[in-house]
């Protein structure tokens, strides 16, 4: 049951629907109104001057009929007699001599009921020019009513108008009675009917447009509520329809596909930073645990060893000396390049002159390790754009790397060529111990180091991390290729460049 409630109150108070709701009423009560409005002028406007073109001829058809003018001369007997009949007999209009500057004479009303002096002659010129306007009322000063009139005696000679005011006072209490009676209430049941099955008609629309949203608003709390780990299903929300909200839902699902994506890699990162950290942790100790051992046993023994003896415990604190400083050269370096702080110096150079280069220096420890080192490299030049230090830098990991697993009496080949116009593709290739399938998708990882008892010397596990961030910042890929006891190659590719 609280459940219930607690369901309800969601859909109606402070809801998007509850306001929806407010405005679809507020809309339809000021259409009602501006309906009612617009009918009740336009009903005004419309009797006013329909019954003034029916009754046009109404005043010149009483002076004729009733004989109000005789031998030129306006017959006050049968004017009297006339605004007696027509206060008697046909209320509905009434009956007002002027003279020539509107000045009112006489008239058929009650004394005191007239209000004005005399009534303005700008709608009766405009009446005998055709034009249907209304004329002011002598009963009062503000109301405009519709009207009759013609010259007396004669348009010829005339010295007055006799000016006839339809529907006068006494119709329009009965018509506003009857007006409020019938003309309002209806306007009123209208309204309300209106009302009511607009409001149940749109209060069912925005129901079902909310209803989905509502559906969506779960979905993210749910989502929200799972710690952004489980992905919400919105794929009927979304393929509903190509509306704003199928966009907004189908946008949901991929910001809500990104987020779980990022934290999983955020999780895949937090897991490597602590295993950094262990790494880094082992490759310092070793090292640097070695080299206080033999320090510590220099300073116990004293001089009661042979300096030969000394000098070999000297040479091995120095090797290790040497591997700490290489590791940590290796970790600042990597650092900045991850952080961005080093930054590739490009510029246009002949990498096959390069590559005899980086040849060349390694030749001296390829005769001293009996491996023979070829280098297969076309002559012309084959320009590129990159950064000469960070390139040799890949070359040394790379070919030290291969110096590592080849034996002696073993080959490694330096191969550049052409793979198309516009693109050059760069092998180390040896023909040593080779790496295990599963571990090839593992090498590139900082301080993993590949389980192999061919390995000569020992290394961190960083310099393959290195190479594959510097052809990242060149816009490259590395790719390896291996099979145990076959040998290893490692290739990427560069982009020419034309001058």
């Amino acid at each position: 049951m609280n459940n219930i409630l607690t369901r309800i109150r969601q859909v109606f108070y402070g809801s998007l629907y509850t306001k929806l709701a407010s405005i679809l009423v507020l809309i339809i009560l000021t259409m009602g109104f501006v309906y009612g409005f617009i009918t009740f002028s336009a009903t005004h406007d419309y009797w006013r001057e329909s019954t003034q073109k029916f009754n046009r001829d109404l005043a010149a058809n009483l002076v004729g009929e009733r004989d109000l003018v005789v031998d030129g001369k306006i017959n006050t007997q049968a004017l009297k007699q006339t605004f007696h009949d027509f206060m008697t007999v046909n209320p509905n209009i009434e009956i007002y001599l002027l003279d020539l500057q509107g000045r009112i004479l006489s008239y058929s009303a009650e004394p005191g009921q007239v209000k004005r002096e005399y009534v303005s002659l700008g709608p009766i010129k405009a009446f005998f020019k055709g034009d249907l306007v209304p004329g002011d009322d002598p009963r009062s000063l503000t109301v405009k009513k519709a009207f009759s009139v013609t010259y007396i005696p004669t348009r010829e000679h005339p010295e007055g108008y006799l000016y006839v005011v339809l529907r006068g006072q006494e119709f329009d209490q009965v018509n506003q009675a009857v007006q409020n009676r019938y003309l309002i209430g209806y306007s009123l049941v209208s309204v309300g009917i209106s009302l009511v099955i607009g409001l149940l008609l749109g209060l069912f629309l925005f129901y079902n447009i909310t209803r989905r949203l509502r559906s969506l608003s779960s979905a993210m709390q749910n989502f929200t509520q799972s710690g952004f780990q489980n992905q919400p299903d919105v794929k009927v929300i979304a393929d509903n329809s190509n509306d704003e909200i199928g966009q907004l839902a189908h946008s949901f699902d991929v910001m809500a596909e990104h987020i779980i994506m990022q934290l999983q890699k955020l999780e895949v990162q937090d897991q490597q930073r602590r295993d950094l950290i262990a790494n880094v942790s082992h490759d310092l100790r070793t090292p640097l645990a070695s080299m206080l051992g033999y320090l510590e046993t220099l300073l116990l023994i004293g001089e009661t060893e042979t300096w030969e003896k000394r000098q070999n415990y000297l040479q091995i604190v120095s090797r290790h000396g040497k591997r700490l400083e290489r590791l940590i050269n290796d970790l600042f370096e990597l650092a900045k390049l991850d952080a961005r702080e080093v930054e590739p110096e490009f510029e246009v150079c002949s990498f096959s002159e390069f590559i005899y280069d980086v040849a060349q220096k390694f030749s001296h420890k390829a005769e001293q390790s009996g491996i023979k080192l070829v280098l297969d490299c076309p002559q012309e030049a084959l320009l590129v754009n990159a950064d000469i230090a960070m390139m040799e830098r890949v070359m040394d990991n790379l070919i030290s790397n291969a110096f590592n697993y080849t034996p002696s009496g073993g080959e490694i080949r330096l191969i550049v060529k052409k793979s198309s116009s516009e693109v050059i593709q760069v092998c180390v290739q040896d023909n040593g111990c080779g790496i295990d399938a599963e571990e090839l998708s593992r090498i590139f990882e900082r301080f993993y180091q590949a389980e192999n008892k061919h390995r000569k010397g020992q290394h961190a596990g960083l310099g393959l991390a290195i190479v594959k961030r510097i052809i990242s910042l060149h816009g490259s890929q590395i790719h390896v290729t291996s099979q145990p006891e076959q040998g290893t190659c490692f290739d990427f590719s560069l982009k020419l460049v034309s001058l």
